[in-house]
């Protein structure tokens, strides 16, 4: 039986971004057999949040909390709390959306991974020895258009092992552009 959904705010970049962070979660699949780096889309994690604290206005408030122009570039693997991540350089992007989002819902609830500020890729079930392997291979590439999202994830185990059934769906997007100071 599926669990209650939880909601991840999250950064889903252009095409050709999200084609080449795909051609990443595939190789961790089949050179290593971590399913879980394709239960999700290429997508940068925010925060997990409290749906009854996210109001209709949102979207346009992350984007307010963002200054136009900013640029996003992909740097390497980066591992938090034992889930790997295509790492992003966002010159402070990706801080001030995830400030605004905890400042508006509060704390994150329903975690199933760290958000981090990078392409989230699984992998949370590789043993040592199989992270010490694995060795990333990521375009130098950066991106200054994407949209800022809210996703329903569901899962049907607790845990670790969420990814082994999950369905998800974006339920709100918005072009994140940023807004210039007054």
């Amino acid at each position: 039986m599926p669990h209650e959904p939880v909601l991840l705010a999250a950064l889903i970049a252009p095409g050709s971004i999200e084609s080449e962070v795909g051609k990443v979660q595939a190789v961790l699949f089949s050179e290593h057999g971590l399913a879980s780096a394709q239960a999700l889309p290429p997508l940068i994690p925010i925060a997990f949040l409290d749906a009854a604290r996210v109001d209709r206005g949102f979207l346009l408030a992350m984007n307010r909390a963002v200054s136009p122009g900013w640029r996003m570039r992909l740097t390497g693997a980066l591992w938090a709390e034992g889930h790997l991540y295509a790492g992003v350089e966002s010159g402070g992007t990706w801080g001030a959306l995830r400030d605004c989002a905890l400042g508006r819902c509060g704390a994150e609830k329903g975690r199933l991974f760290p958000a981090a500020e990078g392409f989230y890729l699984g992998c949370g079930d590789a043993t040592p020895e199989v992270r010490v392997r694995i060795k990333l291979v990521l375009p130098e590439t950066s991106f200054s258009s994407c949209m800022v999202a809210l996703l329903n994830i569901v899962t049907a185990f607790d845990g670790p092992e969420w990814w082994r059934e999950v369905s998800w769906e974006i339920v709100e997007e918005r072009s994140l552009r940023g807004r210039r100071k007054q």
